[in-house]
């Protein structure tokens, strides 16, 4: 899913604001690191979470609850494994439009997760990240 497709699929889903913020490789393809994503993954909490369960049957995930949407590529998450939903979503940065947790939130969630496929993305990060923070340096000084 490339950016444009998650953007117009993450509007459809209607979701009230300040309840939600996309995670994972998704934020990494609206900030334009990645080309595509496989799927988005959503964390809802209140208004949210109450919408997914309008649009979706909740199953139980390794320890959260997901509403997945197969035919629009969208997963909907109660919660982000040990993460404080609160503060990701408390901590969101708008994106083309949209609430993402921040880069440093999707690089934990890489690390912690360390499969085969998060390797490149972890390097995408760390780079994107260190650039960032010598961009922030040499425009402090």
């Amino acid at each position: 899913m490339n950016r444009d497709q998650i953007v117009s699929v993450v509007r459809g889903l209607a979701l009230p604001a300040g309840d939600w913020a996309v995670h994972a490789s998704a934020v990494m393809v609206l900030h334009g690191l990645l080309e595509e994503a496989g799927d988005v993954d959503v964390v809802a909490r209140g208004a949210a979470w109450a919408r997914a369960l309008e649009v979706g049957t909740p199953v139980r995930g390794r320890q959260d609850l997901c509403v997945a949407l197969p035919a629009r590529g969208v997963e909907i998450w109660s919660g982000w494994l040990d993460d404080d939903v609160d503060a990701l979503i408390a901590g969101a940065e708008p994106v083309l439009g949209l609430p993402c947790v921040s880069l440093e939130a999707v690089l934990r969630f890489k690390l912690t997760s360390n499969r085969p496929k998060d390797q490149p993305h972890i390097a995408a990060l760390r780079r994107h990240l260190a650039a960032d923070e010598r961009d922030h340096d040499s425009s402090a000084s």
